[in-house]
């Protein structure tokens, strides 16, 4: 029991305020089919974009060092819309998306569900939320953010690269 006390405690230090749901995404697109709770919904998404995990997008704009990777993703946005300039080259550059264009929107990022793959294990999960926490992505994320139907946001992501 205590190890499962511990494993509680750490993940809600990683996760504050975002959290992984209990369901998962199945198809992903312009729309994206959620499985939850025995049930599934589709509905259309509002951005869709990578993102590359860079050195800056790991603190905030007072230099402290971010706790949670829906932070990061949060920072990410923040440092493409405020200063108009993508992270990394190539394949892995950060995309311009229509939706985290201002701070109350990028805001969401912080309390949103968010969703992966249903062929997802849980090991990688854990590990891909590690990742986008401590810049090591390895590529970059996709992103396909949604409005829920019980309201507020849905996230979709997945590690690409």
């Amino acid at each position: 029991m205590k190890l499962n006390v511990k494993a509680a405690a750490v993940a809600l230090a990683l996760l504050p305020s975002a959290a992984f749901a209990q369901g998962c995404v199945e198809d992903t697109g312009d729309r994206v089919t959620v499985s939850e709770a025995g049930r599934q919904f589709t509905v259309p998404v509002l951005a869709n974009y990578v993102a590359h995990i860079a050195e800056r997008d790991l603190y905030n704009s007072r230099g402290v060092r971010l706790g949670s990777f829906a932070a990061v993703l949060q920072q990410d946005r923040a440092n493409l819309h405020k200063s108009g300039r993508a992270d990394g080259s190539g394949a892995f550059t950060d995309q311009a998306d229509n939706y985290f264009v201002n701070l109350a929107r990028r805001s969401e990022l912080t309390t949103a569900t968010y969703y992966t793959s249903c062929d997802m294990s849980q090991a990688h999960l854990q590990a891909l939320q590690n990742d986008i926490l401590n810049g090591r992505v390895g590529g970059v994320v996709w992103v396909l953010p949604f409005r829920h139907p019980n309201g507020g946001l849905g996230v979709y992501i997945s590690g690409a690269g």
